[in-house]
């Protein structure tokens, strides 16, 4: 689900549950589709509650595609399990920096 901010033009998505091997497929066609016609993105991640490396990567292709776009990213709301993957890859700043595009 993704609403848009009207105040300040910021397209929001809410991801919850597995963002996993299991459920990359799925997700990834719902992450497109809140970039297209987007001017920002935050996506809220605090409702993850399964993150893998299948995640953590369609989370970065995600930012990728965002910076290729000239879409403002951020993620917010990181949950444990997000948190503590990022703490194990070392990609935390990779993928929760400040300035996304």
């Amino acid at each position: 689900m993704h609403t848009t901010s009207p105040a300040t033009d910021t397209r929001q998505l809410v991801l919850d549950g597995a963002l996993s091997i299991y459920t990359a497929a799925d997700t990834k066609p719902r992450l497109s589709s809140a970039l297209q016609g987007a001017i920002a993105l935050e996506i809220d991640l605090s409702g993850v509650e399964e993150f893998d490396c299948a995640g953590l990567q369609l989370l970065l292709a995600t930012r990728e595609q965002a910076r290729r776009m000239d879409i403002d990213l951020h993620f917010r709301g990181v949950s444990p399990a997000i948190s503590e993957l990022l703490r194990l890859s070392g990609l935390g700043t990779t993928l929760l920096a400040e300035e996304n595009h």
